[in-house]
């Protein structure tokens, strides 16, 4: 796999800031200079010229937008900025810098300079470095599969379905389900680029199914290379209500996964597997259950278990109950949260998945830096690749807390997938080392 990782690109119209305020809190002051501000500024204004109709006028003067708006103006730059670039901008710029945090930012506040920048202050949740020993030398014993023949007949004809489904596939055109890596430039009426903005890179999936939905629509058909425009970009329901209308995009697409069959190219990848028999042993790992837990949940237990022995340290507590936080909104999405809740247990069991869950995901951030593990596009589409099919989900580790990478069909920031990704290559990584 490729050690170029992809990174934001080089802008000096956004800076990031850090201030510690003790052992576990610092402060992120992202600023956005006044320049782009003002590009946005005249974007919105232009948004509203288009929809408010003064009497007597054929185009309602711009003054008039200015006066009456300002303070309309103002939120939408706010809102704007924040949702399309400042959270995607502030996520790369922590793994960067090699900040390891424990939950996501919180925003704290938004204000104007009194040079007409913006800032955008969060607080951050940081944790203590932990000296990594040298793992590689663990001895480490992973969980068996059981030695039922049958399972390697399932196995044997997973793959076969598999190969089949690629075959039907239009492996170079986009299709319904597909993952789509795309490049969105922020253009002015006229569908010049805002030279002040620098571009997004978004991933989206093509939940189009029976709900018409013109975005995605615009992808169908058409593959890598291929450019449109769009003022139906929105990483948010109903967002472009609060800003003026909505932007227009310069589409661009980069990358595509096919979402309906198993790449066994980019599976190979993922495991650094070299021929069929590898590719055959890994997969019987989510098809041998004991206890109903997967050989591949039993190894990944193990070697946590085997890591937290020999790297102790403590959470402190209230990182713990943002966790909780952040896995009871996660389970109160989910129909049958109310049959969970009636357990005697439960805030308990949450309170203890939640510090499990920082543990481990703090580990594998401090492994990541420590072993200088890096994510390009490629490994993005081979984490992704595991979501075509729901026996191959069981391979992957770290998911996002809501589920938006099932029916969503909003686009998702590269950045995060950037995060979740580099926790998955660093956890394969780890047993690749630990168990050849």
């Amino acid at each position: 796999m490729s050690d170029t990782e992809q990174t934001p690109t080089s802008t000096q119209d956004f800076t990031l800031k850090i201030e510690k305020n003790s052992s576990h809190l610092a402060r992120g002051i992202v600023e956005i200079d006044k320049d782009t501000i003002e590009a946005i500024k005249n974007q919105i204004i232009d948004r509203y010229r288009n929809q408010v109709i003064q009497t007597g006028f054929k185009e309602t003067p711009l003054e008039y937008i200015k006066n009456h708006y300002q303070k309309e103006i103002r939120s939408s730059i706010k809102s704007f900025l924040l949702r399309y670039y400042v959270v995607d901008y502030l996520t790369n710029e922590l793994i960067n810098q090699g900040i390891i945090v424990a939950n996501f930012p919180r925003l704290y506040k938004i204000e104007f300079t009194s040079e007409n920048a913006l800032r955008y202050i969060f607080d951050i949740s940081t944790t203590n470095p932990i000296p990594i020993r040298e793992w590689k030398h663990f001895s480490f014993k992973a969980p068996k599969r059981k030695n039922y023949k049958d399972l390697d007949k399932q196995v044997s004809y997973f793959i076969k379905k598999e190969q089949e489904r690629s075959k039907s596939s239009e492996k170079d055109r986009i299709e319904e389900n597909d993952w789509v890596c795309f490049d969105a430039i922020l253009v002015d009426p006229s569908g010049r680029p805002v030279p002040e903005i620098h571009k997004n890179n978004l991933w989206v999936r093509m939940n189009i199914n029976n709900i018409p939905n013109p975005f995605l629509e615009s992808f169908l058909n058409k593959k890598i290379g291929d450019t449109f425009l769009s003022n139906q970009l929105s990483l948010y329901d109903n967002f472009e209500d609060e800003s003026g209308g909505k932007q227009s995009f310069f589409i661009t697409i980069s990358a595509l996964i096919k979402g309906t069959f198993c790449n066994m190219d980019a599976f190979k990848a993922m495991f650094r597997l070299k021929n069929k028999s590898d590719i055959h042993e890994k997969l019987i790992e989510v098809f041998s259950y004991r206890n109903d837990i997967s050989q591949r949940k039993s190894i990944i237990e193990e070697m946590f278990n085997l890591f937290f022995a020999k790297h102790r340290f403590e959470i402190p507590k209230h990182l713990i109950i943002r966790k909780q936080e952040e896995i009871l909104f996660s389970l109160k999405q989910r129909p049958d949260y109310q049959v969970y809740k009636l357990n005697n247990n439960f805030s308990s069991q949450i309170e203890v998945l939640a510090e499990k869950q920082l543990k481990e995901e703090i580990l594998m951030d401090q492994l990541a830096n420590h072993e200088n593990i890096r994510i390009d596009v490629k490994d993005i589409q081979n984490y992704l690749n595991l979501f075509s099919n729901h026996r191959l989900k069981e391979f992957v580790y770290f998911k996002p807390s809501q589920d938006i990478l099932e029916d969503n069909t909003l686009p998702i920031h590269h950045s995060l997938l950037r995060h979740l990704c580099r926790r998955e290559k660093t956890l394969n990584y780890v047993l690749y080392h630990l168990t050849r």
